[in-house]
């Protein structure tokens, strides 16, 4: 029997995303499965840069979005949670921020990545790559951060902090801005810049 409009179980949904999928339909019953592939197909036109990413399904306690690249992106994402990524097509560079100096990881097709909590960590999606994260949802008031990195020195250039209420938005919208403003985007150790980036190519290095 379909759950009503007003049963608990209905109002469990995230509503900062209220127009997302939740795993209700509109009549109060549970979704049904859904081809991921062919999901991701239909979707094509959505996974657009600086990020590439869409919501799968967007719930009370977790969200997993599908990630399509190209992604044009230069940011390190840190929050108190972990997250767990799956590649489904192509190979992707997932870069960490370690004891002051960037790690890159490779992380093939069919492979999974599990980043720890507060580990700062930067997703770059080369063209027709997919991949599938899962991510919990943040309690109210829970800080997480975008953070930049000077390309010439190394140095923090800009750290936001922010309650992320729609993760899709609020961070292309965060990435924008401080591709826009000299004063954020200016490195105070050696002066360089943090400017928008063009679409990530996977070096020479990792390709086989």
């Amino acid at each position: 029997m379909p759950t009503s409009s007003t049963d608990p179980a209905r109002t469990t949904a995230n509503p900062d995303t209220p127009l997302e999928p939740d795993g209700f339909e509109a009549d109060g019953s549970v979704s049904g499965p859904l081809h991921l592939m062919k999901w991701a197909a239909e979707h094509h036109a959505d996974f657009q840069p600086p990020v590439g990413n869409k919501y799968l399904y967007s719930g009370r306690d977790f969200f997993t979005m599908v990630i399509g690249g190209p992604n044009a992106r230069n940011d390190f994402h840190k929050v108190d949670s972990e997250e767990f990524f799956i590649q489904l097509k192509g190979d992707i560079v997932l870069k960490t921020w370690e004891d002051g100096r960037i790690v890159d990881h490779l992380v093939k097709e069919g492979e999974t990545f599990f980043i720890p909590p507060n580990v700062p960590h930067a997703p770059c999606r080369p063209a027709d790559t997919l991949g599938l994260v899962v991510e919990r949802r943040r309690p109210e008031g829970e800080i997480e951060h975008q953070m930049f990195f000077c390309e010439s020195c190394g140095e923090l250039v800009h750290d936001q902090a922010f309650d992320c209420k729609d993760i899709v938005v609020h961070f292309r919208d965060a990435m924008e801005d401080f591709w826009a403003d000299d004063s954020k985007n200016k490195c105070g150790n050696c002066g360089a810049h943090v400017t928008k980036p063009g679409p990530y190519e996977l070096p020479a290095k990792f390709r086989s």
